[in-house]
């Protein structure tokens, strides 16, 4: 199977419709687990991922700087997220945007039983929890959706050393935390979760 970048290439030489369906394909279920996890309303994601996808559609003429195609889809979703939540809000007096992020850790369940599953999940989520919303959020970019540090930085709005500083220090706050909580299998899941990708 062609890469995502030689899909995108063909898609914004040609028009090819095969190879943005598959650009499409490979990213709407990491884009809509993404907005779930940053708390957005399941319709005001779906809304989203589809606006996101029609610009993308619309515009390709006007692409061709964007080199990597994945980072650039997330910055437009959270982009198209926050533009839509902030609509919603308005309509229907909501105070503010969310400003948290929360994991679900779901990769466990076929990496173990059931049962230890769920003790280590708590777990993780436990740590998870006591992150910066930002830490969270990079952590899940990373090892969830398997971005690079690049990549984060562009989704986050932030340079690409911040980005490396902002996963070193949620990563040393997790091994903090797992030694002082005695979570030594959570530890275990993240390097695990590194190895994969």
């Amino acid at each position: 199977m062609e890469s995502i970048d030689n899909q995108w290439k063909k898609f914004l030489e040609e028009g090819d419709n095969l190879s943005f369906s598959l650009i499409y394909k490979k990213h709407i279920d990491e884009l809509f687990s993404y907005g779930i996890s940053l708390g957005i309303p399941t319709e005001i994601c779906k809304d989203a991922l589809q606006d996101t996808f029609y610009k993308l559609y619309i515009t390709r003429e006007k692409l061709h700087h964007v080199e990597n195609i994945t980072a650039y889809i997330f910055k437009t979703f959270k982009n198209c997220l926050i533009n839509l939540n902030k609509k919603e809000r308005h309509r229907e007096k909501i105070v503010s945007f969310p400003n948290s992020f929360s994991i679900q850790v779901t990769v466990l369940d076929d990496i173990i039983s059931n049962e230890k599953a769920e003790l280590i999940k708590k777990k993780v989520e436990s740590l998870l929890s006591k992150l910066t919303p930002n830490q969270r959020e990079a952590v899940y970019l990373k090892y969830m959706i398997g971005l690079q540090h690049k990549e984060i930085a562009e989704v986050l709005n932030i340079n690409e050393e911040s980005a490396r500083k902002l996963l070193y220090r949620a990563m040393e706050k997790l091994r903090e935390y797992a030694s002082q909580d005695n979570h030594p299998e959570s530890l275990f899941l993240f390097t695990l979760l590194y190895l994969i990708r």
